[in-house]
């Protein structure tokens, strides 16, 4: 292997390690996403928020490609109405989210990361959840976290 060479390596090595490699914009969303982490939580208890792994999934579900994941989030952080909601199982249980007052370019940003991000499977949410369906005597909604655990924490 010669000098030049090396660079590269290196390069590929650590995009490997890495998963995958963030654009731009998802990249800045990153730095920002902390504001969205403190109700996203998945070790909250009681959840403020659902986690972003489901969020992310009803997204790419429900819209079209990524600039229409991107748009649709931005609307819905900006102005939350339950016409506008994609998961409604979390505006049941939980309400709608306040509104975000930042730049829709940081949104943008934002809803980049979240659209890019490898999330983990919200284990602890789903363990959590899972003990206060039981403890409220819910056994559809204890089932339902349950297979979800076994799915993809085990």
């Amino acid at each position: 292997m010669n000098r030049r060479s090396t660079p590269l390596l290196l390069a590929v090595l650590l995009y490997a390690a890495n998963g995958h490699a963030l654009s731009p914009d998802a990249s800045a969303g990153k730095s920002l996403y902390p504001a969205c982490h403190i109700c996203h939580n998945t070790e909250l208890d009681p959840p403020l928020g659902p986690p972003m792994w489901g969020v992310q999934r009803i997204y790419r579900m429900g819209t079209l490609d990524d600039a229409d994941f991107i748009r649709s989030m931005v609307e819905f952080v900006k102005s939350p109405s339950s016409e506008t909601a994609k998961h409604d199982e979390a505006v049941s249980q939980l309400g709608l989210m306040p509104p975000l007052p930042l730049p829709e370019e940081m949104l943008v940003k934002i809803a980049s990361y979240i659209l890019e991000e490898q999330f983990p499977p919200p284990c602890t949410h789903w363990r959590i959840a899972l003990q206060r369906a039981l403890e409220k005597g819910d056994p559809e909604h204890a089932q339902k976290d349950q297979k979800m655990f076994e799915r993809y924490c085990n």
